[in-house]
């Protein structure tokens, strides 16, 4: 029998269709994948020795390539190059949000992603974050970015009207409005957040 002149199988591949099973199913099973990709289970792990573990973060690499940037454009500002940070990963994520339970279950480790975390602190640092509230910058930015990729995928009523309460009047309002409401709120949200690191940054600073 002649043996294929290429792999039947490649990490990328393996890594591909684990992000598809999340988007669809929520969750991962290495059996149905294996199954999926026409393999047994074991031929997986000749890819990705770790696993689960070793391809939810694998899909972590490949949604950070796609979208986090690691580059501040020349003259960029500390508020320009966070908030692309931010949009971009946002917009990533909210493309796929069944993934982002699956990713903050367990520590990034993933080069590209720490890359990317690197440039964002190495930005804030030279705006003049000191080390000790700089992570706490980060992890704020982080929570908002993951909670709007999850709100993405909320249903289109987050909330049931009742009556003629200020929260029913919003919600008509806010049908009324062109537009998708949860990019809308990530976007008021990252701007508020933006002016209160503003703020945090500027008192903080040894005149």
């Amino acid at each position: 029998m002649v043996r294929p002149t290429t792999p039947l199988l490649s990490r990328d591949q393996i890594l591909r269709a684990a992000l598809q099973q999340i988007d669809e199913t929520g969750t991962l099973g290495l059996p149905r994948l294996a199954k999926h990709l026409g393999v047994g289970t074991s031929s997986l792990y000749h890819h990705v020795k770790g696993g689960r573990e070793e391809i939810i973060e694998g899909i972590r690499g490949v949604l950070s390539v796609e979208g986090m940037a690691t580059d501040p454009h020349p003259g960029e500002t500390w508020r320009e190059f966070t908030r692309r940070w931010a949009i971009g990963y946002r917009a990533t994520y909210a493309a796929h949000p069944n993934v982002v339970p699956l990713l903050t279950a367990q520590t990034v480790t993933h080069p590209a992603t720490l890359d990317s975390y690197e440039a964002l602190a190495e930005v804030l640092h030279d705006a003049g974050f000191s080390d000790a509230e700089l992570l706490d910058a980060v992890t704020v930015l982080d929570s908002l970015v993951l909670g709007s990729a999850l709100d993405a995928d909320a249903p289109e009523e987050v909330w049931a009207e009742r009556g003629d309460s200020s929260l029913a009047r919003a919600i008509r309002a806010t049908r009324e409005r062109p537009g998708d409401r949860s990019e809308r709120s990530f976007l008021l949200g990252l701007e508020s957040l933006l002016t209160g690191l503003e703020h945090r940054r500027g008192s903080s600073r040894v005149e």
